[in-house]
């Protein structure tokens, strides 16, 4: 087995240049001063590691080191990018000429400008670097991932794992701009996925299960594989249900990726370009009372966790949706500035990378949790469905239309307790019927890195169209 090494990592190592992301983004500030634009720099440094496993061999172990730095240049209501994985004086000289020179390109828009500094201090968010990433051997790492897989494979019915996953980042921010905007931080994180397929006759089904933490010891890769086979085999002699409309408990996993989808709708970019059911809302009831929905920048635990986002403003906590009432959008200075009235950031300018210009992203995304475990809200429903895993999120859910149409496999919630298993079926609403139809929740609230970052309970839903059989 081979350690495969990303492309980023045979870039052009600078020499004689300042090592920490805010020194290398106040260097390269310095070597612009003399171009005639605002400039805000950021800069990236990092490492990750992905190990797979199959069939008790690591498959594959990639090591990337994603560094560089983006320059963002502004005049005139106008705007160049441009960015490089090469930061020695040439590189970063070139990546700032050619942001500058990207302005002749770009049209002027009257509310593009750089963020000014805050009045307020950074908030300093405990424990987002811990020193196990970085301090554990990629053959250490590698023992995490054939753990999860052995364990999956020692329960009864599974035949196979298809796949078994450990991998982690650690990662330097810094953003600096002639603004006054300076702000810095570094973070770890890790998580370990299995998926397990398990097997009876000419039948298969998989379960999905995983851990994650901001350090290798925080994970549990046994109880992931052990999770992920449980998954699976409660599945085994799934057959569609009757068609007809269900109260339906979405497991925690799926009620994530579900707000995922919503929260895309409560963009203020979306918003104003006319793509979103919740356009011109404000203030309005779109949802259950029980419902309660925050964008938490400073969440303990959460992956998402900074003390500024992508521009170098200060994270915060969002109220978007509080007892079924639609408190705010998301912002980045930009569509704050479009939206006037005095709009401000609220901390969700996100980057992909330091290849990118700031978007409107989510940050922690937390759904206030009820009470009890799944068992206790699967007997206060008494009869639905329960579903466990869906198909087809990305094609069945449009975040512009807000409808919703995918295929799903579960239980039967029967007689208050989880029964017969279901697959084949499709169940159809819209992001309003969904958020007005919550009728119960879970308090089995979990961190759940798999669709962005969402802390998520399972939700019970009335009045949801479940087409299965006829009889």
């Amino acid at each position: 087995m081979s350690v495969e090494r990303s492309p980023e990592d045979k870039r052009h190592r600078p020499t004689g240049v300042p090592r920490s992301p805010l020194q290398i983004a106040r260097w390269a500030l310095d070597r612009g001063c003399h171009l005639e634009a605002d400039l805000e720099v950021y800069v990236q440094r990092g490492r990750t590691v992905e190990v797979k496993t199959f069939q008790g061999e690591v498959e594959a172990a990639t090591v990337a080191e994603p560094s560089g730095l983006g320059v963002r240049a502004v005049r005139g209501g106008r705007v160049g990018y441009a960015f490089t994985a090469d930061l020695s004086t040439a590189g970063v000289d070139r990546t700032l000429a050619e942001a500058v020179a990207n302005l002749e390109a770009a049209d002027a828009d009257p509310f593009m400008r750089l963020p000014e500094p805050s009045s307020e201090r950074y908030p300093v968010p405990a424990g987002l670097w811990r020193p196990g990433v970085a301090g554990m051997s990629l053959e250490g790492k590698m023992r995490l991932a054939l753990e999860a897989e052995a364990a999956a494979l020692a329960s009864p019915d599974i035949e196979s794992v298809e796949t078994s996953v450990y991998s982690d980042e650690e990662a330097g921010t810094a953003v600096a701009s002639t603004s006054g905007v300076e702000a810095e931080a570094e973070s770890s994180f890790c998580v370990g996925y299995v998926v397990a397929l398990a097997g009876r006759e000419d039948e298969k089904q998989s379960g999905l299960g995983f851990c994650a933490g901001r350090d290798p010891g925080d994970l549990d890769p046994e109880a992931a594989g052990r999770e992920a086979a449980e998954r699976a085999r409660a599945l085994l002699g799934a057959r569609p249900c009757r068609t007809g409309s269900y109260t339906v408990v979405f497991d925690r996993e799926i009620a994530a990726a579900l707000v995922t989808s919503i929260v895309q709708a409560l963009s203020a970019d979306s918003v104003q370009k006319g793509r979103s059911v919740f356009a011109g809302r404000l203030g309005e009831t779109v949802g259950s009372t029980l419902l309660t929905l925050l964008d938490d920048g400073l969440a303990a635990g959460g992956m998402a966790t900074s003390p500024f986002d992508g521009e170098g403003v200060p994270q915060r906590t969002t109220p978007l949706v509080e007892a079924g009432v639609l408190l705010s959008y998301l912002h980045n200075s930009y569509t704050a500035a479009k939206a006037g009235d005095g709009t401000l950031s609220t901390g969700n300018g996100m980057r992909g990378s330091y290849r990118s210009l700031p978007g409107v992203g989510a940050t922690n995304l937390v759904v206030r949790p009820g009470e009890g475990a799944l068992a206790d809200l699967v007997a206060r429903v008494g009869e639905g469905l329960y579903v466990q895993d869906a198909a087809g999120l990305h094609s069945g859910v449009n975040p512009i239309s807000g409808e919703i149409s995918v295929g799903v496999t579960g239980r039967l919630i029967q007689g208050g307790g989880l029964g017969d298993p279901v697959r084949e079926v499709t169940i159809a609403c819209d992001f309003l019927q969904l958020l007005g139809g919550v009728c119960d929740l879970a308090g089995d609230a979990r961190w759940i890195p798999l669709h962005g970052s969402v802390q998520a309970p399972s939700i019970a839903v009335r009045d949801i169209a479940v087409s299965g059989s006829v009889s």
